[in-house]
């Protein structure tokens, strides 16, 4: 009787661990969430001193950090967007971030940006 108690325990464990890491598996899907303006804040102080920007460089860089997620999420809002227009809209973006640096700076932010991005398939850090 104890054993097939036992068994029956060690099958239900094995069933809600199943469950389990399939839910987690999918809430980890799907894009980064849209940080808030304090989250921005912080990005581009961290940006800022990493990069040495003088302090026009980190109100454009500001300016450009805001308005690229007020136009993710517009799109988010509006429709689903496919991975192809969402890497055209990072890939804008970041162009426009580099027009506002040095030559030096550009070389650190590429830095910056490996060292920062999401990993995937992983869970997504907020910062």
């Amino acid at each position: 009787m104890k054993s097939k108690i036992k068994r029956f325990a060690s099958v239900g464990l094995i069933v809600a661990m199943s469950f389990l890491g399939a839910n987690m598996l999918h809430a980890q899907q799907g894009p980064p969430p849209i940080p808030t303006s304090t989250e921005i804040k912080k990005t581009v102080t961290d940006l800022s001193n990493t990069l040495e920007l003088t302090d026009v460089q980190s109100k454009e860089v500001f300016d450009l950090y805001t308005a690229h997620f007020k136009e993710v999420s517009n799109k988010m809002e509006s429709s689903r967007p496919s991975r192809k227009e969402m890497e055209a809209l990072q890939s804008k973006f970041e162009k426009e971030v580099k027009a506002v640096l040095t030559t030096e700076q550009q070389k650190k932010y590429e830095t910056y940006l490996k060292e920062n991005q999401p990993k995937q398939g992983g869970p997504q850090q907020r910062r």
